[in-house]
This record gives structure tokens, sequence and C-alpha cells, in this order.
């Protein structure tokens, strides 16, 4: 649920079935219960007084794992604008010393960050307040990041040229050409790496090669289109750049554990919201 610009707030009083999704550059906090998160080959669990910091669009699987009725998962996320982080940056006179972590890393929040979430909170119940002070709330959360053992992430994602920042470029680029072919050389090129260097980065921060990132999010794009645009399996599997139907079917099974025709089944007797599709789902953690 979205409470003000860049926050979303999530209960939910059950554990749930995976969610297959691109995770965008976000803080995602546990106040109650356990979720876990699943990229390339790695498998993070956090819970409450952890958060989860990703810093690239990484296709990646949820899960929440220690929720009930009694007991709901709370949590709360806040999407990170790096034109707002940068001005945040250029203020700091101190700034962290670089380190290589992965796009998606779990840390423990300290007491001042902590504070500064609770301070965003509090402007639900004065509303007439939100506008003007929420703003300055998720400016000091992204300076309680930085400050914190997540700044070295940040503050590397940020930088013109650095390996992550270029690793973004090529992810961006990914996105927007999914359904045509690319060699990885040429990627490496384009944002200035050399190919060894580029694959090795590239795994590095989103947990998978590059041939990898583009083939889940082919299926994440077939999958809306087959579930909330109701096109047939052969359209979906060409319009997402494959070119063997057989092929399509196999390494769908294999990322969302159906045949794409069980999934639309299964889609259509549970009568879940297409919501649970879109982009912005990813966010709501």
């Amino acid at each position: 649920m979205s409470v003000m610009p860049g926050v979303h707030l999530m209960r939910f009083g059950w554990r749930s079935l995976p969610l297959v999704a691109i995770q965008f550059p976000c803080m995602a906090m546990v106040i109650q219960g356990t979720k876990s998160v699943e990229f390339g080959e790695a498998h993070l669990e956090y819970r409450a007084g952890q958060y989860l910091l990703t810093s690239i669009d990484v296709p990646a699987t949820s899960r929440i794992v220690n929720a009930s009725k009694t007991r709901p998962l709370l949590a709360v996320g806040v999407q990170i604008d790096f034109a707002e982080l940068n001005e945040v940056i250029q203020r700091c006179d101190a700034l962290p010393q670089l380190s290589p972590q992965p796009g998606i890393t779990i840390f423990d929040a300290d007491a001042k960050l902590l504070e500064a979430v609770v301070r965003l909170l509090r402007l639900l119940d004065t509303p007439e307040h939100a506008r003007p002070l929420a703003p300055l709330a998720r400016q000091e959360i992204l300076y309680r990041l930085l400050s914190g053992p997540s700044g070295s992430r940040l503050l590397e994602i940020c930088r013109n040229g650095s390996p992550s920042n270029r690793i973004a470029e090529a992810t961006d680029w990914i996105k927007k050409h999914f359904a045509e072919g690319f060699m990885v050389g040429e990627l490496a090129h384009h944002v200035g790496m050399s190919p060894t260097s580029f694959h090795q980065h590239f795994k590095a921060v989103t947990g998978m090669s590059p041939i990898q990132y583009q083939r889940r999010i082919r299926l994440q794009e077939a999958r809306k289109s087959l579930l909330i645009e109701a096109i047939n399996i052969g359209e979906a599997s060409v319009r997402v750049g494959y070119e063997s139907h057989s092929q399509f079917s196999k390494d769908y099974r294999q990322y969302f554990g159906r045949l794409p025709k069980d999934d639309v089944a299964a889609h259509l007797h549970s009568g879940v919201s297409i919501d649970a599709y879109t982009p912005e789902a990813s966010i709501r953690l």
C-alpha cells in the first residue's frame, strides 16, 4: 500500500507463495515477521530490525517466511531516488570507504535509522504535514543509510564511471532491449568495460550473468503479457524474443515452477489481482 510518495507499507497475515518481480532500488525494513529474497544463486532472509537494501534493478523472488493472523508481517519500504541521494551526498563532509557489495544486501538497522523511519511513519497521523515534511524525512533516511554499513553500496552506485554505475547502465540497456539478442562483449564495450571485468562485476552486483538477467526479464515480461493481456503463449514467447516455443516453456517452468498454460489456469482460478504482476508490486516489500 502506497501511503506517501516513495513510501510503501506491507501487512501480511500468512506465509506467501513466491512473488517473482523486479526489485527496484529501495530500503525495505521489517518491523515484525520474516521475509526472504532470492536473486541469482543468493538466498537472504531478513527479520525485525533488519533492512534489505536494493541499489540496482534485479529480478528476484521474495517470500513471506514468518507471519500469522495474530502476528502479521509488518514492513515499510522507502524507494531510493538517486537524484535525491546525490543531493544528500553533496552535503556530506565525510563519506564511507568504498567496498564491493552485491546489489541486494541485508543490514542490521541501528537506532538512528530506526528513529528516522519512525519519524517518517508518524507523518501518517498528520497528513496535512506529510507533503512538506516527508521529503525531509526521506532525506534523513538516506543520510542514515549513507552513514551506516550500507553507505559504501549507495556511494558506489552513484559514482559516475564506477563499476556498479556502469553495470546499472548495462541493466538499463537490457531492460529496454530485452527482446533483442546481444553480444556480451559489445555490451561491455558500450558501458566502457572489458568483457572480463564486465562479466565479473555484473555477476557480483546482480548475482547472475548478463544472459541470465535478460532471460529473467524476458520471462517476467512474458508472464505479464499472459496474465494481464491474456495473449496466447506462442505470441507471448515471440514478443519477448524467443525463437523456440519449447525452450520458452522449459525456461518458464524452471523460473516460475509451472508451465505457461498451467500458470494461466492457476491465475484464472485464484482470481489474484493484476496488481501482483505490475512493476509497482515489486517495491511493496
